[in-house]
């Protein structure tokens, strides 16, 4: 089993994002795997959460980058979530881990 690379893009039901730099902490972050809903690791690779509640896991559900997917995600919640904060924009990197970095180092928690 291969595991996710940080920064890894999580999104929940209503398009929120948050950050997860250690992938081995998310346990802390998601209770448990119905409450997962998408995430992408460092690279794009899609995740997903499996462990009894209380102890989340992640893990690659993908060995194939899902580049348009993450791509659109991320710009859902820079026009939905991120508008209260006029001077952000997504990242415009071409190369997706370099854009992948960028989000992560742009996101605010809302």
């Amino acid at each position: 089993m291969r595991y996710p690379e940080d920064p890894v893009l999580l999104f929940d039901e209503d398009g929120r994002m948050f950050i997860l730099h250690d992938p081995a902490l998310a346990d802390e972050l998601i209770e448990s795997e119905e409450e997962f809903c998408e995430g992408y690791d460092g690279q794009g690779l899609p995740v997903r959460a499996y462990g009894a509640p209380g102890k989340v896991n992640l893990a690659l559900s993908a060995l194939k980058p899902q580049e348009d997917e993450l791509r659109a995600r991320v710009e859902h919640y820079y026009s939905v979530f991120a508008v209260r904060h006029p001077t952000r924009v997504p990242p415009q990197e071409s190369d997706l881990v370099a854009f992948i970095r960028a989000v992560a180092a742009d996101w605010v928690e809302e």
